[in-house]
């Protein structure tokens, strides 16, 4: 099999990243802009110094294969597809599920209209053609002996098809990435799997934490602007939600009672745009958006929702019917 070649193009990190901490003519392969596949870029993304030194590491010394594992919406996801924007490098999706068998992340023999059977590529087969990604979402809900099926392709050996007796050599820039909540983590997560440890191996390993407070304030921000939202009404709404939900995910780490779970950032985003729509509805009826919002953003236990409220009362200064 020959590998298609894709066109190399640096990018500078400071200004392709946002980051102004970056050293000025510090550069990163990319792709040329244009191939089809590359996820769409989101002006509001905020990139963690930390998460894109990691990232950065590993991208450029060569490795193949990177699990990213943590909370719900601590934002593994997004950053791999915001990187693959940035560096206008395509990504093949896959949303793992324990009924996930291997065929359909590398490829099955499909009927054509002829009558005769074909083999069409999956998502990683695809990938190793192409030398582009492949990002494996919720990677351990996969089945241990179907994940093991992928051993040779992730560390980059070649590999036979063996309908087809073609064999898989991935191209040097061909890159694989899983994210997946933890097995152990106190997060009420189902269906996780521990994989065998010779799948384990493949793997270089990133942990994330949500969004230091000044950047998931950055974050929120950025969004309600983006949604023309002034800002002297933005900045205090995004402030105070990004200030409780880091109390509310100290409050579940201490095992505080009635915090069953933490508040991560996709439901603080929710919540700070209902807030923004609730609030001049809620002060004319004497009432807070802030407290009214919440309970629209994110389903609480009733015991959650209590222990909730009381830090949105302690933080923003008042209570939910705006009494100081």
């Amino acid at each position: 099999m020959e590998n298609k070649t894709p066109a190399i193009q640096k990018y500078n990190v400071r200004t392709t990243f946002g980051l102004a901490e970056a050293p000025e003519h510090a550069a990163i392969p990319g792709l040329v802009p244009g191939l089809e596949g590359v996820p769409p870029t989101d002006p509001s993304y905020v990139f963690d110094a930390e998460r894109m030194r990691q990232l950065t590491m590993f991208w450029v010394g060569g490795f193949k294969a990177l699990l990213i594992e943590g909370d719900p919406a601590a934002g593994k996801t997004s950053l791999i597809e915001q990187w693959h924007a940035r560096l206008n490098v395509p990504l093949y999706k896959v949303p793992c599920s324990p009924t996930t068998e291997s065929f359909r992340l590398i490829g099955q023999l499909l009927p054509t209209e002829d009558g005769r059977l074909a083999w069409k590529d999956g998502p990683v087969v695809k990938a190793c053609r192409d030398g582009t990604s492949v990002l494996l979402d919720e990677y351990n809900t996969l089945d241990p002996g179907e994940a093991t099926g992928l051993n040779m392709l992730l560390e980059g050996y070649s590999w036979t098809i063996p309908e087809t007796g073609e064999t898989i050599t991935p191209a040097p820039t061909t890159r694989f990435f899983g994210t997946q909540n933890a097995v152990d983590s106190r997060v009420s997560v189902s269906g996780r799997n521990v994989q065998d440890t010779a799948n384990d191996d493949r793997w270089s390993y990133m942990e994330v934490d949500y969004l230091k407070a000044e950047l998931e304030e950055a974050l929120v921000l950025r969004h309600l602007l983006a949604g023309k939202v002034d800002k002297a009404i933005a900045e205090p709404i995004a402030k105070v939600c990004v200030r409780v939900a880091n109390s509310v995910r100290q409050a579940f780490r201490d095992d505080a009672p009635g915090v069953d779970k933490p508040l991560s950032t996709r439901a603080v985003l929710r919540w700070a745009k209902y807030t923004v729509m609730f609030q001049s509805v809620m002060k004319a009826q004497g009432r807070s958006g802030l407290h009214y919002a919440i309970r629209q953003a994110v389903r609480m236990s009733s015991s959650m929702a209590k222990a909730v409220n009381e830090q949105i009362t302690l933080l923003a200064g008042y209570d939910e019917n705006l009494n100081s």
